[in-house]
């Protein structure tokens, strides 16, 4: 069979080349990239240069004092933390723990909300003439 054969044959290594690249000719290579590079990014730069004074031939303005309320038609004030619903919760939560009117006309009270789901497990009866219990 020929494959075999084939499988018998060593191969060996490639000679190197004789004449390698020059490390000279790498860096001249490198070094002509760099200034390729420069030059393109220099002129972009000018380029825009020379539209930034076609759009603002007066030049930079300074910008106004900081803290006012607003610097031309952007607001700078800081933002405020809305906290009315915290507080009405928290007044809501401190009025089921305390005693006080509902109608003082009518002689109805409220009362602490413990104190009141106390009254409702003790089977204690709910006064409506206004009097204590």
């Amino acid at each position: 069979m020929s494959g075999d054969d084939e499988s018998k044959v060593e191969w060996e290594t490639p000679p190197r080349d004789k004449d390698p690249v020059s490390g000279r000719f790498i860096s001249a290579v490198i070094a002509g990239a760099l200034i390729v590079f420069t030059f393109f990014v220099l002129g972009t730069w000018a380029q825009l240069q020379e539209r930034e004074k076609h759009l603002d031939p007066a030049g930079p303005t300074t910008p106004q004092v900081l803290g006012k309320a607003e610097i031309n038609i952007v607001n700078t004030g800081l933002f405020q933390l809305d906290t009315r619903a915290y507080e009405e919760k928290n007044q809501q939560l401190q009025r089921l723990q305390e005693y006080g009117w509902m109608d003082r006309d009518a002689g109805v009270v409220h009362i602490p909300i413990e104190r009141a789901m106390e009254r409702i497990v003790s089977g204690q009866p709910q006064r409506r003439d206004g009097g204590g219990p």
